[in-house]
């Protein structure tokens, strides 16, 4: 049986590799892979990128947090004419970054190069964000925006479902993984027009507890947010299964 000696061993051989890791693996930035000073904070971002990120808008939609312009806002409109024209089923949107600059080249390491462990840094602003919201902080639970199996398959991890782990932890909140299965496998969005996004993802989502959902706020992770039609879709599937409200949580907002 193992004993003490066990466990030393254990924490020793953990240090020795936590301690050779920064040696043969240096630090680097997330978005343009320089090498990182050992204060860089959370983010995993070196100064040159945090100085660049693009700031947020003045003025967002109240609904989807897409920008406005300032004298539409002056004028007392608070949601943007994509919401005012067809209302999304979601009651709210939070995003952490822009989808530009160090952001955007951030978001496509993390999720199409395999760069999982950077999972952290992608959620770092949102997580800030979140916490800094009351109605954020009023969520029962958190629900990752699921992949389709083969695409999941394919990329060897859902990139939303590593957002929405580290969003629980910041929210002490629990995540509901199988909140939303993905049961059409659909062409990728970015590929498509903004009419081509909503006809593609109609019908791909599915909420197959509803026991769970059933009268809860849920707060729904994805890694990007361009038109919304992924997490309209998604919104759509959990209010259909009872869920109460839907308040979006994505990374980084187009």
């Amino acid at each position: 049986m193992g004993g003490m000696g066990d466990l030393v061993g254990f924490n020793f051989i953990t240090r020795l590799a936590s301690s050779l890791d920064g040696v043969l693996f240096p630090r680097r930035c997330g978005a343009c892979r320089a090498p990182l000073a050992d204060d860089c904070g959370v983010f995993g971002l070196c100064g040159a990128c945090m100085g660049i990120f693009a700031q947020k808008p003045e003025h967002s939609c109240a609904v989807c947090a897409a920008a406005i312009d300032g004298e539409v806002a002056d004028a007392g409109i608070t949601t943007c004419g994509r919401c005012r024209i067809k209302p999304p089923p979601f009651d709210d949107a939070f995003y952490g970054m822009r989808y530009e600059g160090p952001a955007r080249e951030l978001i496509h390491r993390f999720k199409f190069n395999g760069a999982f462990r950077l999972a952290k840094t992608v959620s770092a602003p949102l997580c800030a964000e979140l916490f800094s919201r009351p109605a954020a902080r009023e969520a029962d639970l958190v629900a990752p925006t699921p992949l389709h199996w083969r695409r999941n398959y394919e990329r060897g991890y859902n990139q939303s479902y590593l957002v929405a782990m580290e969003v629980g932890k910041a929210l002490s909140k629990p995540v509901e993984a199988e909140a939303l299965l993905r049961v059409k496998h659909t062409k990728p969005q970015f590929q498509l027009s903004a009419a081509e996004r909503d006809k593609n993802i109609k019908g791909a989502f599915s909420a197959p507890r509803p026991e769970k959902l059933a009268g809860k706020t849920i707060l729904l992770v994805d890694d990007i947010m361009t038109t919304g039609s992924t997490v309209a879709e998604a919104a759509r599937a959990l209010k259909r299964a009872g869920a109460a409200k839907v308040m979006v949580a994505a990374a980084a907002r187009a």
